[in-house]
């Protein structure tokens, strides 16, 4: 009869150590922060946050603007706006009341169509009047989400202001 002997026992093979776990660690964390670093620089560059050109002096002022705003709501005037596409034009045509429910002639509204989170690509529009307290105005057809900010001078310096926002296919 041959002697054979069995077969050694293998070893443990790989064996979890702690500088294996902190390696890990470190790793997955530094795959975290640079995924965040590159979304943040992502963020940023496509949108800084700045709407205003001086945020500072307008801030200063913002109590002139509290007290301008207020003379122009005692004014009551109501404004209705609805718009419609015709061909690749868009018309937004918009009915001014005063309180007495009369049209409101003779106002030269000044007004700006931009996306509702930055100014560029902001459109002036210019509001004619076609009828009694009726004005429109053209823009060429755009889709997606927009603001119309409008102000027409009014009596004793209280401007009637207007904001609205289309979502237009």
């Amino acid at each position: 009869m041959t002697n054979v002997s069995p077969p050694a026992p293998a070893g443990p093979g790989f064996v979890l150590k702690g500088w294996h776990v902190g390696v890990i660690v470190v790793a997955f964390f530094a795959g975290v922060v640079a995924v965040d670093v590159s979304m943040a620089i992502r963020a940023y560059s496509t949108f800084p946050g700045e709407v205003t050109a001086k945020p500072y002096e307008e801030g200063l002022g913002f109590n002139g603007e509290i007290h301008r705003r207020a003379a122009a709501r005692a004014l009551g005037w109501k404004a209705s706006l609805v718009d419609r596409q015709e061909g690749t034009v868009r018309v937004l045509q918009m009915a001014v009341r005063d309180a007495h429910g009369q049209p409101v002639r003779g106002l030269h509204p000044v007004a700006n169509l931009s996306r509702t989170v930055t100014t560029a690509g902001a459109l002036p529009l210019a509001f004619v009047e076609t009828g009694a307290g009726t004005y429109t105005a053209r823009t060429p057809a755009m889709s997606g989400l927009w603001t119309l900010e409008l102000t027409a001078p009014g009596p004793a310096g209280a401007d009637f202001e207007m904001e609205q926002r289309f979502v237009w296919p």
